[in-house]
């Protein structure tokens, strides 16, 4: 009995189902099995890597105490992260996202926008911007892939889909003002570049 006990929980604990080794997974948006290359798990792929970086950028912000301001930048990244769950659990068909989610990321790049910096300047400074930076890009890639998905998808698309898409977009746009503000807060200053730029 206490065998067979410990068997069930190995079982229960597994995180592998080997459904995916022939390269199809199961895809809710489209509601059946697609290739692992469908345009709407490259989307979750690259959804799941945005997170990643923005959990990345927030623990490389609660190891800094040189600014006062560190805390409440932590907090933004981390909402962040629970709106990007959100966007997917939208999108496998709850309603999680709305405009009022949209309106109050608009809030908040507009208390941020104080610190942005003329355009075209180089990625990186304090080591959160930096990884707040690369979040930004990946998002920018997530909104891109769900349009594709979005494309790919047969039938009417429900308007949650373009909340989402809609949502994306101005997440991006608030990393941009968090990894300047990030960097003012810290101090740290980072390069303008123009045509003529050399180093």
């Amino acid at each position: 009995p206490r065998g067979a006990a410990l068997q069930q929980s190995r079982e229960q604990r597994r995180i592998y189902t080997k459904s995916g080794d022939d390269g199809y997974t199961t895809c809710l948006m489209t509601g059946g099995r697609v290739p692992k290359t469908h345009p709407c798990i490259e989307f979750v792929g690259a959804l799941d890597e945005a997170e990643a970086a923005l959990g990345l950028a927030q623990s490389l912000l609660e190891t800094s105490t040189a600014s006062r301001d560190a805390g409440r930048y932590a907090r933004v990244l981390e909402y962040m992260q629970v709106l990007l769950f959100r966007a997917g659990f939208t999108l496998a068909g709850r309603s999680c996202v709305d405009m009022g989610d949209i309106n109050h990321i608009e809030e908040l790049i507009d208390e941020l926008s104080v610190f942005i910096k003329p355009l075209f300047t180089i990625n990186g400074g304090h080591p959160a911007a930096a990884a707040t930076s690369y979040a930004r890009a990946v998002i920018r890639r997530a909104e891109r892939s769900l349009w594709r998905c979005i494309e790919a998808i047969d039938g009417d698309i429900p308007e949650q889909y373009r909340i989402v898409a809609r949502l994306l977009n101005r997440l991006s746009d608030l990393a941009y003002a968090l990894q300047h503000a990030i960097n003012a807060g810290f101090g740290v200053h980072v390069k303008r570049v123009d045509c003529k730029s050399k180093s």
